[in-house]
């Protein structure tokens, strides 16, 4: 019989990919299918592998920041953290709606011996500090458009950074609760009120001792995302300006937000588009962009946690093997000497 919890899963995920599918047919509804052929062959490959160069930079930095955050619930150590960290981003990429999370919290209860639910509660920090990371991004773009680029107002991208400050605000005031001690007051089962302590521990890795290099280590992140968004729209044929690579990269990460098809397929094109649309650029450039860093960025990361998830299933496979011919052979060495036995008695 399949749980709830798994059915649950499986309908969300279905979800998330006809969200994918219908963000991708708005965004391929006024693509010159010649033309982005044409751009897709132009793609400047070294401009590539710069991007995803500094897009590992930024997955370091995130290594650096996680693992601080743990550091305040047990051992952390770094191979460990990135292993996990990188495991879990290849199965959010694989995987619809971002269910990848709750596989790095589980993959890390096993490599890091930690509880899933503190995990989750620092994954759930890292998360928000992103999400003002993206509405800073965003808004900044927005501010440098209009002022320093003399651009129109962009009233699409205005309602997205709007919707984002409400959701910030309620995501830190459901964090705030959390990490209060009121919860405590309900009547709700033990086991319950377990998981929330351990989940209220987690949030509390952020504090005065980690908050500084925490902060610090996710403003170095989103410096180099951006970065690298930049050099991949740059390798594509549109050249963005500081304040309209803010903008994309601010709209573009909301778009990760929402429970949609795995690596984003659909409401990243769609955001490509319509921001280079919005900025005067060639749209067909926006399909190919946004292709190639859910190509070339996102696929770098599935293939290397891929490859950590079959090093460890070969590798734990060979262990078993191994203590299965132990154990048989010394099933056998018991059984001759039995046999000696007997036979000198």
């Amino acid at each position: 019989m399949v749980s709830a919890a798994l059915a649950r899963n499986v309908l969300i995920g279905i979800a998330g990919v006809a969200i994918g599918a219908v963000f991708m047919v708005l965004a391929l509804r006024d693509i010159d299918v010649a033309e982005v052929r044409r751009l897709a062959a132009a793609v400047d490959r070294a401009g590539l592998v710069q991007a995803t160069a500094l897009y590992w930079v930024a997955l370091g930095l995130r290594v650096l920041r996680w693992q601080r955050l743990l550091g305040q619930l047990g051992g952390a150590p770094l191979i460990a953290v990135a292993e996990t960290l990188v495991v879990g981003y290849a199965v959010n990429n694989l995987l619809p709606a971002r269910l990848g999370e709750v596989a790095r919290a589980a993959y890390a209860k096993r490599r890091l011996a930690l509880g899933r639910a503190r995990v989750f509660g620092t994954i759930v920090v890292e998360r928000l500090l992103d999400l003002l990371a993206i509405l800073t991004c965003l808004i900044a773009g927005l501010a440098g458009v209009g002022l320093v680029l003399g651009h129109a107002r962009l009233p699409t991208f205005e309602l997205v950074a709007l919707n984002a400050g409400v959701l910030v605000g309620v995501a830190v005031l459901a964090l705030a609760l959390l990490r209060s001690a009121r919860l405590a007051r309900l009547s709700l089962p033990a086991a319950v009120h377990a998981v929330v302590d351990d989940f209220r521990h987690g949030t509390r890795s952020l504090n005065r001792r980690t908050a500084l290099l925490v902060v610090a280590l996710t403003a170095a992140v989103w410096t180099c995302e951006v970065l690298a968004l930049s050099r991949v729209f740059a390798a594509c044929g549109a050249v963005l300006g500081p304040a309209e690579a803010l903008v994309v990269m601010g709209a573009a990460s909301l778009s990760t937000l929402v429970p949609t098809a795995p690596g984003y397929l659909g409401t990243y094109q769609l955001v490509a588009v319509l921001a280079l649309q919005a900025f005067g650029l060639d749209g067909n450039a926006g399909i190919v962009a946004s292709t190639a860093i859910q190509a070339a960025l996102f696929g770098s990361v599935t293939v290397v946690g891929l490859a950590i998830l079959l090093a460890r299933g070969t590798r734990r496979a060979w262990l078993t093997a191994a203590d299965r011919r132990d154990r048989h052979g010394a099933g056998q060495s018991s059984s001759e000497n039995g046999v000696k036995s007997v036979s000198r008695s």
